[in-house]
């Protein structure tokens, strides 16, 4: 017969292989979830210059994933959305992929997308340090986007000016980014400014110095892995539990709106508690 201190010792046991199965299989499903499941967040900003309001849909780092078959459930998604304007902002392929197969993706991603709203769309580190750069720019051009790096286009919508402006990288010291910034913060004076830039430490290292609407960026795949009430570990450039890994962000002079992005890149671990994210603005 057991003793009753026995007895305890395997209940004990039990308790803890029961919390420890419970964890591990938690984990598990939010790992699935975090690289399957795609979330709609949605911000509004209220400015003086919009006088109808407008709606932007924002994807980034894609990295060349698929949700569904030729992406499918992505652009179901999007187009759900009701957007006047889709924007990309990067490393929508992985730089490491076939250079075929990129070009392939590109095309029928882009051509969706422009068959729901005007894209307009900047490049990302992935497709800025691949070899098959131009020919990466010329079929998301071909396939409907307009691509936007160190130039500007107006652009009116619902009535309102916009200016669209992109930068593929920047820093303080770089006089023809410099040089560009000023020019396109002068035209745009009278009209939203509206900027794409990648990487959201690009605004923070200089570029918010500049009166600029609205920088939208990526990059930082929402920090990868996420903790409840610690949120994001790390990011590119940003290090350890980074500010600016996802959200909205009111600034001196304009706002900054950093996309979680929807896919990971390989070097890097797989998304944790972090869901892929489409990103919805309103311009009001």
């Amino acid at each position: 017969m057991k003793s009753s201190n026995t007895k305890h010792k395997i209940t004990f046991k039990a308790i803890i292989l029961f919390v420890l199965a419970v964890f591990i299989l938690s984990c598990a499903i939010d790992l699935v979830l975090s690289n399957t499941i795609i979330k709609v967040t949605n911000y509004t900003l209220e400015s003086t210059k919009i006088d109808k309001p407008v709606r932007l849909v924002i994807i980034t780092d894609l990295h060349s994933k698929e949700f569904g078959k030729d992406n499918a459930r992505l652009i179901k998604k999007v187009e759900n959305q009701n957007p006047d304007l889709i924007l990309t902002v990067g490393d929508l392929i992985e730089r490491n992929k076939d250079a075929n197969d990129n070009l392939f993706y590109l095309e029928l991603l882009i051509g969706k997308l422009s068959n729901i709203a005007p894209v307009y769309s900047c490049i990302g580190n992935h497709e800025r340090d691949n070899e098959d750069r131009n020919n990466i720019e010329d079929v998301m051009r071909s396939a409907g986007a307009t691509l936007l790096n160190l130039d500007y286009e107006n652009v009116t919508v619902n009535g309102n000016d916009i200016l669209f402006g992109g930068i593929s990288y920047y820093r303080s010291w770089d006089e023809e980014s410099n040089a560009y910034l000023q020019e396109y913060t002068d035209k745009g004076k009278d009209c939203f400014t509206l900027l794409l830039c990648h990487h959201p430490e690009l605004y923070l290292w200089g570029i918010e110095q500049y009166p600029i609407d609205l920088t939208i960026s990526g990059h930082t795949h929402g920090g990868m892995i996420r903790l409840p009430f610690v949120g994001a570990l790390h990011a590119p450039e940003q290090g350890k539990f980074p500010e600016y890994a996802g959200g909205f962000y009111e600034m001196e002079l304009g706002h900054l709106a950093v996309c979680r992005g929807l896919g990971s890149s390989p070097e890097y671990l797989p998304r944790f508690h972090n869901l892929p994210e489409v990103m919805v603005i309103d311009l009001i």
